[in-house]
């Protein structure tokens, strides 16, 4: 499947998004849950991810990445900012024989992102969110990335969807191009799928959340997913503090080139 022309779709949601500013976003009830993805809240993240990595013939792999990340709400709460930075840590053995080919510790992908929702309709329970996503070369071309990319994205949230109360599905999809690379590193040219089911429980003191994922990289001719799973709850009254909560979120890689077997993400969260 190929995608030659990174041109219309990045105008179109460049164009959305300066369109945005005549639009003031619906006030919210705050949800210290962090799960909503369009409730501007501040939020500070720490999390750690353990993967399997998946290794043509019998090599072995793993990777661990450590992210930390922030939230605010901007221009009246009619926008959100969101940056990411990551600490990566990859082991690859691709015989299997006990010496990493791979071994390699450093800085990973800085991202930063501007998300604005131009349309939200409580009684219709339906809503609609763009955003630009700026991918910075941070760290070297294993641990990191070499190139300068732009992911515009477009998402919409349906609430309570089927009648399912306490509930929302939101799918969403973004391009990724780069804009500018390293000398000898390949453009990036991606699509991103993705699509989450969140339901939360007991007054929004425990949630779970289905999220398949599926990237398809025209440059590399490669498509690949991931089924995530997370399972979260509200920690403020066992420490007596305000927005504080903790989640696990298994995963699973598919797809004909799958990058990983298997993962384990834990996370904390404070939302204020």
């Amino acid at each position: 499947m190929k995608f030659e022309s990174v041109k219309s779709p990045a105008c179109l949601l460049l164009a959305a998004l300066v369109s945005t500013g005549a639009y003031a976003q619906e006030d919210q009830k705050a949800d210290k849950t962090g799960t909503n993805p369009i409730n501007f809240t501040h939020d500070f993240r720490v999390y750690h991810e353990a993967s399997k990595l998946e290794i043509d013939g019998d090599g072995d792999g793993d990777q661990n990445v450590t992210t930390i990340e922030f939230r605010a709400p901007i221009v009246d709460g009619k926008w959100q900012f969101r940056t990411r930075l990551r600490f990566n840590s990859l082991e690859v053995d691709n015989n299997n024989d006990g010496i990493n080919e791979v071994d390699a510790t450093g800085v990973g992908v800085v991202d930063m992102r501007l998300l604005t929702v131009p349309y939200l309709n409580m009684k219709e329970r339906k809503a609609l969110a763009v955003g630009i996503e700026l991918f910075l070369p941070t760290g070297d071309e294993i641990t990191g990335s070499q190139t300068l990319s732009l992911g515009p994205q477009v998402f919409g949230v349906v609430f309570a969807p089927f009648g399912i109360s306490n509930s929302l599905v939101a799918p969403a999809v973004q391009y990724k191009f780069s804009i500018d690379e390293e000398a000898g590193v390949d453009d990036v040219k991606q699509f991103l799928f993705d699509v989450f089911f969140l339901k939360t429980f007991a007054g929004k003191q425990y949630w779970m959340m289905i999220n398949p994922q599926y990237v398809i990289d025209d440059k590399k001719d490669l498509g690949f997913g991931f089924l995530d799973a997370e399972f979260g709850m509200m920690l403020d009254k066992y420490f007596g503090t305000k927005g504080h909560s903790a989640y696990l979120r298994p995963s699973v890689g598919y797809g004909g080139d799958a990058v990983t077997e298997s993962a384990i993400e834990v996370g904390y969260k404070v939302v204020w």
